[in-house]
């Protein structure tokens, strides 16, 4: 790890509690982009999938007014990180909060941040980490306030953070604050190509045509939860993002077309990212899709995880 040094070595810190839990990524399974809002989001509607790809953070209580963050990619511990401002937000809105004069008694929070999930893959590894680090300064401070709070306090931070606390599964809609949690009969394995494409949200949105709305996952939301297999459920697969994404990155649709050339024809793109996905029944399969991929593309990477996956418990690092 690397960063900045660790709060809690204050005398006058509290005492010495860690908290650990994993933060899992996500697919898109359906995405649908809605009408534009007066606050420049959009409307969308999306079935959202956990998946056993996971980020570990472990969190410690510190001076009040203290945040820290150490990261295995120093690069990504910075105040602009989305686990720090989430804890910053949940802090503010506390009644003993380093703002408030008369109550400056909210302690801070030293985040320790291990980043598997690739930043700007459509997996959602930052607003994960977001939403686990709201769940692991609550339950330090004594689950001070209602999950439901936490999604909200989350919503202000980023579209996708609420939907992680209704994993793992669930639909989320509005511009992704309103989070319906639903059952999904499957169980099986997901197969995650990691190209190593950084692709920015904005950048696709801003791609994105009137046409592309052509392919619509409205309905098909229903038809995915009853299914029993997968190819049931890639043959519902849907997401109007990807045409933008492709315009993006010409080489990620490249990509695709080779793997359809090969036989994958059911790999569909994560949200507004450059990672591509496909579901398997058989792990045996999925692993050697993911084998025959790897040493077709030298320049990708391949993970077989499970799904789906929820929120981790906690795991106390008390010494």
């Amino acid at each position: 790890m690397t960063g900045e040094r660790n709060s809690t070595d204050d005398p006058q810190a509290p005492p010495t509690r860690r908290l650990r839990a994993n933060a899992p990524a996500k697919v898109n399974l359906t995405l649908d982009i809605l009408a534009r809002r007066d606050d420049g989001f959009h409307e969308l509607r999306s079935l959202v999938m956990g998946v056993g790809l996971f980020d570990t953070i472990t969190c410690s209580l510190a001076p009040a007014g203290s945040f820290t963050i150490r990261c295995n990619d120093p690069q990504l511990a910075t105040a602009e990180n989305l686990a720090m401002r989430a804890a910053k937000a949940l802090a503010a809105i506390l009644p003993d909060n380093p703002d408030n004069p008369d109550n400056p008694k909210c302690p801070g929070l030293a985040i320790e941040l291990m980043k598997r999930i690739p930043p700007g893959g459509g997996l959602g590894g930052g607003s994960s980490d977001a939403a686990t680090v709201l769940r692991l300064f609550n339950q330090l401070l004594g689950k001070v306030v209602s999950q439901e709070a936490l999604a909200n306090v989350g919503a202000e931070i980023g579209s996708d953070v609420p939907v992680f606390f209704g994993l793992p599964c669930a639909i989320m809609t509005g511009r992704g604050e309103i989070v319906e949690p639903v059952e999904l009969r499957w169980r099986g394995s997901v197969l995650l190509i990691l190209p190593g494409l950084h692709i920015a949200t904005g950048e696709v949105y801003a791609a994105r045509l009137a046409s592309d709305s052509a392919e619509t996952g409205v309905g098909h939301d229903q038809a995915i939860l009853r299914a029993e297999n997968a190819a049931e459920i890639s043959e519902n697969l849907t997401n109007e993002l990807e045409p933008a994404v492709f315009r993006v990155s010409p080489a990620l649709g490249e990509l695709v077309e080779s793997l359809k050339i090969d036989g994958h024809g059911d790999i569909r793109v994560s949200g507004s990212g450059s990672t591509l996905f496909g579901l398997y029944d058989d792990p045996k399969k999925a692993g050697h899709a993911a084998k025959t991929i790897a040493e077709r593309f030298s320049n990708v990477k391949t993970s077989v995880v499970t799904a789906p996956v929820g929120m981790n418990p906690f795991v106390s690092e008390d010494e």
